[in-house]
């Protein structure tokens, strides 16, 4: 058996193995050299831990695979992949095998023109005269995560971080403001440094792509929220005014969200219900029924013009803001809100973005990324 170079990444599935499968499921090319290692020659030039020739057919062009074989393989440990490449030449196409590569890994590669081939096949390998890609087929990750740092109280902490998406945060300022305790703070910066959304710098920690800390957190976003399905007389705006006066007098929280929300925003959203996230100790006593009354509107089982989204979750509300008089909650919930919604909230959530979350999460770019 072949020596490993760290005992930690003892590489127990082979490549080559796994090449040669893939060579005999789509009968594009043959492998017809294959090397462990590079010759001593080449060492100070290349690392990599398996090196294989394949002839391309019809015209047996061949291309070179440098190869790095992980058992695991983390967004965070990627990165360290790449470098290792840097000296891989030109005429050599620079890929990397695991037994699991999520489809950020796989993305990650895409975007640094390195291939990928997992124990399944699902594979992306780019070369003169050679194109592979297969995806979709159903994997395991070798661990799980530490902790979801999507989940209801750990996404405060993504929360915090995207709204400051320049600032570099100690772990005892971040759980301060986002309102945790010390000890989750810690395990989402260890899953979100493995997952390349985090960098650590001088013992603070910065964004490191906010666009694609806020995608993965809005694949994973779902309201987590009691509906009540209304029917109000009046037309949604006097249904609005109406409920945000009665809550103001009750101090009760509340804020517009999707179409609506989206309206206030940028006035080209055209909508005709209404959605609003409101406290749930609305429901305490006989507050929902006075709340019914005073904007003229009753349960439905369908045809709904206003849904109140039940919630114990104050942090929906957090830098909501105010537009003639009503609350809406923030551009960076709305966007998460918006991409839930079928048809019309994807185009939504775009407008929403280019307008309000672009210019602010570019600042993540300038003081986050690499260096």
């Amino acid at each position: 058996m072949r020596k490993a170079k760290n005992v930690n990444e003892r590489p127990t599935l082979l490549a080559s193995e796994l090449v040669r499968k893939l060579a005999e499921e789509t009968g594009g090319f043959e492998v017809v050299e294959f090397n462990d290692s590079q010759p001593q020659r080449d060492h100070r030039q290349i690392d990599s831990d398996e090196v294989i020739t394949l002839s391309v057919k019809p015209n047996q062009q061949r291309v070179v695979l440098f190869i790095q074989v992980r058992q695991q393989l983390s967004p965070g440990t990627v990165l360290g992949v790449f470098r290792r490449f840097k000296g891989t030449p030109f005429e050599g196409v620079r890929l990397v095998c695991a037994a699991y590569i999520s489809p950020r890994v796989a993305e990650m590669c895409r975007e640094h023109s390195v291939g990928y081939l997992d124990g399944v096949g699902n594979c992306w390998i780019a070369a003169p005269g050679l194109f592979v890609h297969i995806e979709g087929r159903p994997n395991r990750p070798v661990v799980s995560k530490a902790v979801d740092p999507f989940s209801k109280k750990s996404s405060r902490i993504v929360r915090t971080l995207l709204a400051h998406p320049g600032k570099g945060w100690q772990v005892q300022q971040l759980a301060k403001q986002a309102d945790v305790s010390l000890g989750l703070v810690s395990k989402v910066k260890t899953t979100l440094l493995d997952e390349a959304y985090l960098v650590e710098r001088d013992r603070l920690l910065f964004v490191r792509d906010a666009v694609k800390l806020l995608q993965g957190w809005s694949a994973d976003y779902r309201p987590q929220v009691r509906r009540l399905q209304l029917f109000a007389i009046p037309r949604p705006l006097e249904t609005e005014r109406s409920l945000a006066e009665w809550c103001r007098a009750n101090t009760i929280s509340y804020a517009l969200t999707q179409l609506a929300a989206a309206w206030r925003y940028s006035p080209t959203v055209r909508y005709d219900k209404s959605v609003l996230y409101i406290d749930r100790k609305l429901e305490a006593g006989h507050k929902l029924k006075a709340l019914l009354q005073q904007i003229d509107a009753r349960e439905v089982d369908s045809g709904a013009n206003c849904t109140l989204w039940m919630t114990d979750d104050p942090a929906v509300f957090t830098d909501a803001r105010e537009f003639d008089g009503v609350n809406v909650v923030s551009p960076l919930q709305l966007y998460l809100d918006l991409k839930v919604l079928a048809g019309r909230g994807e185009d939504a959530a775009r407008e929403i973005f280019e307008r309000e979350l672009r210019p602010m999460l570019a600042l993540s770019e300038t003081t986050g990324g690499d260096r």
